[in-house]
């Protein structure tokens, strides 16, 4: 996808097709508009704060997705750093509860593939200033009921992720959160590596090097995509090290624990999920956080 030209609106830059920009001289961060990009976002990922690319000075684009670079990709595969919350919750007279994206129906989008029909999406307040953006909404159906916040920060070659949720209903808040960074296939086969020691199930398309580097397999056919855990990162912290075939590396960290984390990729892409569950009580705040150093 080519860097969105921008213009200025009210002292802040914001893309011509509606999407908010973050600038410094190194990088600029394109995030959908929750409203005038909806074309976009499907079901699947939270709509605040969604990182669409992040494009670099001199190198260019620096994400990649599934189907990429298609214009308009199907928006169940997006692109760029998108997350989601895993599960819909509950179900009222026909409708479920997505966090951070919508109201939708039990029935699927016939017209989208893997998507729900939207029944009423989530409003976000949007705060923007030179650094970062903040998103917040307000979700409830029945005994469900949440304040979802998120905010973006760029800061030179460092991108922050943050989410914060807090439980206003009446029953616990069941989260089961990944990110889905999508990145362009390194030059030499060299995925990425990790701050803690990994294996995985014999496959067609990843291995382990005895150094602790996932490989790809470059005989698999791509075409076909290839899914698969990464043992050995339960109740661990991410550090993560993806071998950019541009930037050289992209430097990964959490601050909370994984409950486990999948690598997958197909002939456009591969990305590791880090995956985060918990349980909030009514009237808990929890947060977490990524940070991305290109």
């Amino acid at each position: 996808m080519k860097a969105c030209d921008t213009e200025k609106a009210n002292g802040d830059e914001k893309a011509i097709d509606h999407m908010y920009t973050l600038s410094n001289s190194q990088l600029t961060l394109h995030i959908l508009d929750p409203v005038d990009d909806e074309d976009r976002l499907g079901t699947r990922y939270v709509s605040g704060c969604y990182v669409y690319q992040v494009t670099d000075a001199v190198h260019g684009d620096l994400l990649a997705g599934p189907a990429f670079a298609q214009e308009h990709p199907p928006v169940y595969h997006g692109q760029g750093m998108p997350e989601a919350f895993r599960n819909a919750l509950g179900e009222e007279e026909g409708v479920r509860l997505i966090l951070g994206n919508s109201l939708v129906s039990a029935e699927p989008d016939p017209e989208q593939m893997n998507t729900s029909r939207v029944h009423e999406r989530c409003q976000w307040s949007v705060e923007q200033t030179r650094s970062q953006v903040q998103m917040v909404t307000q979700q409830s159906l029945g005994d469900w009921s949440a304040t979802v916040e998120r905010r973006v920060v760029l800061n030179e070659r460092g991108v922050l992720s943050e989410t914060r949720v807090t439980n206003k209903g009446t029953v616990p808040l069941p989260l089961v959160w990944y990110a889905h960074p999508f990145f362009p296939w390194p030059q030499d086969d060299i995925c990425c590596s990790f701050s803690f020691d990994t294996s995985i199930v014999s496959n067609p398309g990843f291995h382990v090097s005895p150094s602790g580097q996932i490989l790809r397999k470059p005989a698999h056919d791509w075409e076909k995509g290839q899914f698969v855990q990464i043992e050995g990162c339960e109740e661990q912290e991410l550090r993560a090290q993806y071998f950019h075939p541009v930037t050289g590396q992209v430097v990964v960290q959490s601050d909370f624990e994984l409950s486990h984390m999948p690598i997958w990729g197909n002939a456009c892409t591969v990305s590791f999920e880090p995956y985060m569950e918990r349980e909030l009580a009514t009237g808990v705040t929890f947060s977490w956080s990524l940070i991305y150093t290109f």
